[in-house]
């Protein structure tokens, strides 16, 4: 049984690096002469199921990919931010973004291009979090005009809160301009909101929400990163 987990184990993660080519052979015909291919998902298909004729092979791989394809799509879902419709698909950002960091248990990375007195309520919950001791990297532009709402998080353990100011810009024109949000390493939030009035109800903005763990550990992955090639620089309470 432990070596037929290992087999299963490596060949989803084969079908997972290889889901463009077989999202492709999904959307046509499938091929019957496929598994005398010599791309390693098939060779490995052959291994794990090496009593099943070409037919239920075919039939398997079938199932396989229509499920594959399905559980990752229903792992997005769209928020967004501005008129209140009736019947329209999405959820509000404000509410996403709180219930999200109410709910870390472990960890919280989130950027911030711009920051105003009406997002107080979510700063004041990433104290809370901090206080339990949950992990916290917060990626700011222009951190001076930020510095009232956040210097109470910079006083807080310098051993589980970092705040990052970026200075990769090479002029005026540049800034850290993403808007993200990742939990426990698992869900992630990209949107065009800032924390801000226009930002959470003023203005029109979409975004998504990444039931992923690889999607969370590539964004952190990404400003891990851009730390090491002094990208930002950390803020340390004065």
């Amino acid at each position: 049984m432990w070596n037929n987990t290992i087999k299963l184990d490596f060949f989803e993660e084969l079908l997972f690096l290889n889901r463009f080519l077989l999202r492709n052979l999904f959307e046509k015909d499938i091929p019957e002469a496929l598994f005398t291919s010599k791309i390693n998902v098939f060779q490995e298909m052959n291994k794990v199921f090496p009593n099943c004729s070409d037919e239920e092979k075919l039939s398997i791989l079938y199932i396989l990919l229509k499920a594959y394809f399905r559980s990752e799509t229903e792992k997005m879902q769209l928020i967004w931010s501005g008129p209140s419709v009736a019947g329209l698909p999405g959820r509000d950002t404000e509410l996403v973004f709180e219930e999200y960091i109410r709910k870390a248990n472990k960890s919280i990375v989130i950027t911030i291009y711009a920051l105003s007195d009406y997002a107080l309520t979510l700063v004041e919950i990433l104290k809370k979090k901090a206080r339990q001791g949950v992990y916290i990297e917060i990626y700011v532009n222009d951190y001076e005009s930020k510095k009232t709402l956040l210097k109470d998080i910079v006083s807080l353990d310098h051993k589980r809160v970092f705040i990052y100011e970026y200075t990769g810009a090479t002029n005026k024109t540049q800034s850290l301009h993403a808007k993200v949000l990742t939990i426990d390493d698992e869900k992630s939030i990209i949107t065009s909101s800032n924390l801000s009035y226009n930002g959470m109800d003023g203005n029109l903005e979409l975004g998504v929400i990444l039931d992923s763990k690889e999607k969370a550990k590539e964004i952190r992955a990404i400003f891990n990163s851009l730390i090491n090639k002094n990208y930002f620089k950390r803020i340390r309470n004065a």
